[in-house]
C-alpha cells in the first residue's frame, strides 16, 4: 500500500496542499481494510476517495486488489495521467517537460511524491506482468524527474536493462554510481537524469585502492555492473573485478547462485540493512534466472573469488574450521548475521556474542516498525532519529512520542495473542466441520449399500452438494 512517512505523515499531506481531508479519510479506512484482508468491504471507500481528482496515492491501493496484475497496471496508468493533471494544475502546463518548474527537481517539492510511488508501483506491476522494457522506461523517467532517486530504483534498473540486453546502458549506469562512491565523481556532477542519459561505458580498471571501496558498496550495482561486463566481453578482469567487488558486498547472492536455490516467489517485505540477506532475496527474485544460465553460471562456478567469498569460517574465535561446501555452517537463529559449525561452537561463543546478537535484534524491530509505520519499540536501548525532505529543505524529527509505553506494549501483545488464538479457533472449527461432512458421507454412501439404493445417485448428490 502506498504509505506517507515524516513531515508528510505527521503534517497531514500525503501529497501537499493537493488531497482533501475527506478523501484522505476515505483512503486510510480502505487502506485499513486491505490490511485486514477485506478488500471488497474496502473497494466502496477506495471509489469515495477517487472523487478528489488530486488523490494519486488511492490508484496505488486500488491497483494491488485487482483481480491480475493486468488490469492492475491499468489502473496506474489512468492514476498516471490523473496524476500529471494534478501538478500541472498547480504548476503549469510546462511542469513534466525539460526546463520545466519540476523536472529534476522533484525530490524538493512533496506535492510530488503521490505520484512518484505511483510510477514505483508501476515498475513492480511491470515486473510481474514481464514487461521488463515497460519497467526500466519507467524508472528512466523517474530519474529524469528526480535524479537524486529517493525511491532506490537504481537497485532494479540494471538488471531490468540486461532483461532487454542494453548492455553498454546497464555498465555505464553503474558506472555513474560506482564513480560517486569512490569519489571520481561528485554528487555536484551528476549527470543528466542520474546517469540514464547514456553515453558508452568505460572499459578500464578502477585503481587497487577503487576496488577494495567498491567491496563496501551496494551489491545491486556491482553485481549488475559484472553480469554486463561478462556479457560485453566474456570472462575478463573487468568483469572479474565487479564480481570480485559484488561477492564481498553481499556473499548472500553468490551463495544461492553456486548452490542453484529456488528462485525467492515473491519480493522480502521485512525490514533490512544494507547488503542483507533481505536485499538479496529482493535481487535475486528479480534476477536469479539471468545468473543460473548456464554460461553465466560456469563462469561464476569457476571463480575462485566467488568460491571464497561464500564459504564461511566458523564465528567462534578459537575455533579454525571453515566450510567445505557453501552453505555448510548455520546461522545464529538470533541475528541471523554470523555462522557457526556446530550448537557447541555456538553455545560456547554465546557469552561473546550475546551483546551484538540483542542490538541486531533490536535494530531489526526498529527497521520493521518504521517499514510498517508502526510505532517504535519502547523497551528498546537503540537511539532512534529521522529526517525528510521538504519544500523547506532537511527537516528532521524525533520519533519519541509514538513510541509505545510498556503498557501499550503488553496491550499490543495481548491483541496479537488473541488474534492468534482467534485465527487457531476458526482453524479448529473449519476442520471439525469438515471431518463432520466426511462422517455424514460416509454415512449415505453405507446407508445405500444397506438399502440397496443406487450408489452412484447418491455420489453424485453428495458431489453436487460439494460443489454447492
Amino acid at each position: 500500500m502506498a504509505r506517507r512517512f515524516g513531515p508528510e505523515e505527521s503534517r497531514g499531506l500525503a501529497g501537499g496542499s493537493l488531497v482533501s481531508a475527506e478523501s484522505l479519510r476515505y483512503q486510510k479506512m480502505a487502506d485499513n481494510l486491505c490490511a485486514q484482508g477485506k478488500p471488497n468491504e474496502a473497494a466502496p471507500f477506495m471509489l469515495k476517495a477517487m472523487e478528489d481528482k488530486n488523490n494519486v496515492d488511492i490508484f496505488v491501493t486500488f491497483a494491488f486488489v485487482q483481480q491480475n496484475y493486468r488490469k492492475a497496471l491499468e489502473v496506474l496508468e489512468d492514476g498516471k495521467l490523473i496524476g500529471e493533471s494534478s501538478l500541472e494544475s498547480k504548476y503549469g502546463p510546462d511542469a513534466f517537460k525539460d526546463g520545466g518548474p519540476l523536472v529534476g527537481q522533484f525530490n524538493e517539492v512533496m506535492d510530488t511524491r503521490p505520484y512518484m510511488r505511483l510510477l514505483q508501483a508501476m515498475v513492480r506491476v511491470a515486473v510481474e506482468c514481464k514487461n521488463h522494457r515497460k519497467a526500466a522506461d519507467t524508472i528512466i523517467e523517474m530519474f529524469r524527474l528526480n535524479p537524486m532517486d529517493p525511491m532506490q530504483q537504481h537497485k532494479w534498473l540494471p538488471t531490468l536493462l540486461c532483461r532487454i540486453k542494453r548492455y553498454p546502458d546497464t555498465l555505464y549506469f553503474c558506472q555513474v554510481f560506482l564513480d560517486i562512491f569512490v569519489s571520481r565523481l561528485s554528487l555536484s556532477q551528476l549527470p543528466p537524469g542520474g546517469g540514464t542519459q547514456f553515453l558508452p561505458p568505460r572499459r578500464e580498471l578502477y585503481t587497487p585502492q577503487e576496488q577494495e571501496k567498491m567491496a563496501s558498496y551496494e551489491s545491486t550495482i556491482s553485481y549488475g555492473a559484472a553480469l554486463a561486463a561478462f556479457r560485453l566481453s566474456g570472462d575478463c578482469e573487468e568483469s572479474r573485478m565487479y564480481l570480485r567487488a559484488a561477492v564481498k558486498a553481499n556473499p548472500t547472492v553468490m551463495l544461492k547462485i553456486l548452490r542453484r536455490s529456488e528462485r525467492p516467489r515473491t519480493l522480502n517485505a521485512s525490514a533490512r540493512s544494507y547488503n542483507s540477506p533481505e536485499d538479496a532475496h529482493d535481487y535475486l527474485w528479480l534476477s536469479q534466472d539471468l545468473w543460473l544460465e548456464e554460461d553465466v553460471w560456469n563462469w561464476v562456478h569457476a571463480n575462485s573469488d566467488a568460491q571464497q567469498a561464500v564459504r564461511k569460517d566458523c564465528s567462534r574465535p578459537r575455533c579454525r574450521r571453515g566450510e567445505h561446501s557453501p552453505g555448510e555452517f548455520k546461522q545464529c537463529g538470533g541475528c541471523h548475521t554470523i555462522l557457526y559449525c556446530s550448537p557447541q561452537c555456538q553455545k560456547d561463543d554465546w557469552k561473546r556474542h550475546k551483546p551484538d546478537c540483542v542490538f541486531e535484534q533490536e535494530a531489526k524491530a526498529i527497521r520493521r516498525a518504521i517499514s510498517k509505520g508502526q510505532p517504535i519499540p519502547a523497551s528498546g536501548s537503540i537511539p532512534v532519529f529521522a529526517a525528510d525532505f521538504s519544500e523547506e529543505g532537511v527537516r528532521g524529527y524525533d520519533p519519541a512520542p509514538i513510541k509505545m509505553t510498556p503498557e501499550q506494549e503488553r496491550e499490543e501483545a495481548e491483541r496479537r495473542r488473541k488474534r492468534k488464538e482467534k485465527k487457531k479457533q476458526m482453524n479448529k472449527k473449519k476442520e471439525e466441520r469438515k471431518k463432520a461432512k466426511k462422517r455424514e458421507e460416509k454415512q449415505k454412501i453405507e446407508a445405500a449399500r444397506n438399502d440397496g439404493s443406487d450408489l452412484e445417485d447418491i455420489q453424485e448428490q453428495i458431489a453436487d452438494t460439494s460443489l454447492e
